[in-house]
């Protein structure tokens, strides 16, 4: 006695199944998800007569600014004899970063915590500052008379960042799918054995 054909409906279930799986295990993993706006600590980087307009990252929760600033995506060179006072950023300005900068021409740093319209000059150092979520952090090359040229809430809200929540979501969607996908196989091999005795 020869086995009865799988139905239409066990083979489009089936298919999709197949499908679903491949779908699973070919395309790369969700990226973080983006959002419009920094929600970690915004960096401003705003290079005066170095370069013609100031830049920007988001970093995710840094340990102090200088990792704010590696995080966000600037490479950063430290002065040789003085710990966390910063010599160059993006390779800027050209320096052997042996001893201190001229007072005229060096890295100042501002900074402004969540919510703050304006910069504030930094009582420490990058090494020593603690920012949090929120927060804004800046570095400007000159004399260490004018702030960033963006404001802080401006900088926060155009710079291109990523969520606290984002992994969760990106897990949350996997989850989602790898239960959709063993409730359909659930299903397609409920409906084999049910026809198989019928």
């Amino acid at each position: 006695m020869g086995r009865r054909p799988a139905s239409p409906t066990i083979r489009r279930l089936a298919a999709f199944a197949a499908a679903l799986l491949t779908a699973l295990f070919v395309l790369p993993a969700a990226p973080a998800a983006a959002h419009d706006g920094c929600l970690e600590v915004t960096v401003v980087v705003d290079f005066g007569t170095l370069a013609s307009e100031p830049a920007t990252g988001c970093a995710e929760n840094p340990a102090n600014g200088l990792d704010a600033l590696v995080k966000a995506g600037f490479s950063v060179t430290e002065v040789a004899s003085i710990r966390g006072m910063v010599c160059r950023i993006d390779e800027l300005p050209e320096s052997d970063c042996g001893g201190a900068p001229p007072a005229k021409e060096y890295w100042s740093y501002w900074r402004a915590d969540a919510g703050d319209a304006e910069w504030s000059y930094s009582p420490v150092g990058g090494a020593d500052a603690k920012p949090g979520a929120g927060d804004a952090e800046g570095w400007v090359f000159g004399d260490g008379a004018e702030p960033p040229a963006i404001a802080p809430g401006e900088a926060a809200e155009t710079t291109e960042g990523v969520g606290p929540d984002a992994a969760d979501e990106a897990s949350f969607t996997w989850v989602i799918a790898v239960a959709a996908l063993a409730v359909i196989v659930a299903l397609v091999i409920w409906r084999a054995r049910r026809n198989r005795h019928a």
